[in-house]
């Protein structure tokens, strides 16, 4: 028996086709990660192809995505098999590429990635620094406008250089964004840091200055396919194209109908142009939604004919008709709330159902709270999921900046976290002091550290001694770093650091 017989005939042919570019236009729930699945692995068992596991990249947006993806595959090819594909993310996949070529880029390999935490902290010293008025030069703000440029691949200096830019910062009152840009820059070049947005834009940086590297990469990954790529930004298209020239052998999946994620960067034209980038490209559509009921089915397309440019398809349901779709308008947020628990209740008692058989879904974190508010006054039991991630709890993050700073000593955010974390008696005064002769010396704020006196720091002999003793603290992990294993030299670094009294 074949794997293909587990399909049906549209999406046969979709995992089929292997002779060029290839777009597959899924609708919803029509069975788009299982042409991927089996696609994958049809090009495992077939021996014409001669492709390797390693030969193949798959990029999704979520490792959770990568993970079901690659447990499916182990399940028809073998776990050792699935285990050994290119598989993951687009910055997971490309960091790991950074990784090995860092010094193609001027980097070291164990550069640090700032998440949005350490680069907003990181925008706000240098708004300080530079005497701006921190209402106008928000951090958030000028932290998602430099997003939107490293997307786009626009370096600080080309952005210098762009009249209409220019003129947007200056009506929008913030005409020194070039300049935090430029710094920003700057700063993380020095600190050996990347951010998520510089794992693409550098990876682009180094296929394009290095064509060498690019080939390497081109004919090492031989197929490559892309999940989602209706939310793929600029760069992303960008960086596929450069390793999609050798071979040709590429297979984007997405619906156009379903992108969401402009406000992210994510470009619509992407998948709308597919055919004007690759014109020796064929199409397939899977139209046959296996999820909704045909209420649902019909409602949705009602509302996406109405979109102006569009890759056309004809969504359709064999599941029952199912209940008429209920649209309720509300004038405020906590109307809302109110009936959406009314709404509760009425079912509850009219199905005999608990209340663990409802969801409430919401756009964002912040719109939890007029739901949660209802409920307690109407004593409905409620759980919240999601929330602070594990990883961004003030105690793990405090943990992983020590471990940042001994794998990369030039890290100045995490330096900034931990010199005084537990108390060691190195005020913000100081902390100023040394990131501001950083900048006047450009060079990392663990170069001034490591060696005040070169560098004139202007501090007294019981603050230098501070300091040493910081200094020569973390230098006695940074030499273990080769030898010991990252649990080991966790221990060691929580216990001698005093971390866990202080928690």
């Amino acid at each position: 028996m074949s794997i293909l017989d587990k399909l049906n005939e549209s999406q046969r042919l979709a995992v089929e086709y292997c002779d060029g570019p290839e777009l597959v236009i899924a609708g919803a729930g029509s069975g788009k990660t299982r042409v991927l699945t089996y696609k994958i692995a049809y090009l495992l068992q077939q021996a014409d192809f001669d492709l390797a596991p390693w030969n193949i990249l798959a990029l999704t947006f979520t490792n959770k995505a990568a993970n079901e993806m690659k447990q499916r595959i182990g399940e028809i090819v073998g776990n050792h098999v699935a285990g050994r594909l290119n598989m993951g993310t687009f910055h997971s996949v490309f960091s790991r590429i950074l990784r090995c070529e860092a010094d193609r880029l001027g980097y070291t390999s164990n550069y640090t990635i700032y998440d949005e935490t350490d680069s907003r902290s990181l925008i706000t010293s240098i708004v300080k620094e530079m005497g701006l008025d921190d209402k106008l030069y928000k951090a958030a703000n000028i932290r998602h406008q430099i997003s939107i440029a490293k997307n786009r691949l626009v370096s600080a200096d080309q952005y210098a250089t762009i009249k209409k830019a220019l003129e947007a910062d200056t009506n929008n009152k913030i005409p020194r964004f070039q300049n935090i840009y430029k710094r920003y820059e700057e700063r993380c070049r020095n600190s050996n840091v990347m951010d998520f947005d510089d794992l693409l834009f550098n990876t682009y940086l180094l296929f394009k200055s290095h064509e060498d590297v690019c080939d390497k990469y081109a004919s090492l990954l031989k197929y490559i396919l892309v999940d989602e790529y209706q939310d793929t930004n600029y760069a992303q298209q960008c960086i596929i194209y450069q390793l999609a020239q050798k071979n040709r052998k590429l297979c984007v999946v997405g619906d156009d109908a379903q992108s969401i994620y402009a406000f992210r960067g994510a470009n619509i034209d992407n998948i709308l142009d597919f055919n004007k980038l690759y014109p020796e490209q064929k199409t397939f559509k899977l139209e046959r939604n296996y999820r909704s009921t045909q209420t649902i089915v019909e409602a949705a397309n009602s509302l996406i004919s109405h979109n102006e440019r569009q890759i056309h398809k004809d969504v359709y349901s064999k599941n029952d008709e199912g209940s008429p779709l209920k649209l309720c308008v509300c004038i405020s947020d906590k109307l809302e709330a109110m009936e959406v628990c009314n709404e509760i209740k009425r079912l509850k008692r009219a199905e005999g159902c608990g209340y663990d058989s409802f969801a409430v879904l919401y756009r964002t974190n912040a719109q939890s709270r007029c739901f949660e508010e209802e409920m307690r006054k109407e004593a409905i039991p409620y759980k919240i999921y999601g929330g602070l991630s594990f990883y961004q709890r003030k105690e793990v993050k405090d943990v992983l900046a020590y471990f940042r700073l001994v794998v990369n000593p030039n890290d100045d955010e995490a330096l900034r976290r931990i010199i005084n974390y537990p108390t060691r008696g190195i005020g913000t005064t100081t902390i100023q002091k040394i990131a501001a002769t950083a900048t006047d010396h450009n060079v990392s704020m663990w170069e001034v550290v490591s060696d005040t006196a070169a560098h004139s720091l202007n501090i007294n002999k019981g603050t230098a001694s501070k300091l040493a003793n910081f200094a020569n603290f973390i230098s006695s992990f940074i030499e273990k770093v080769e030898t010991s294993d990252a649990y080991a030299l966790g221990q060691s670094i929580v216990a001698a650091s005093g971390i866990f009294t202080d928690i």
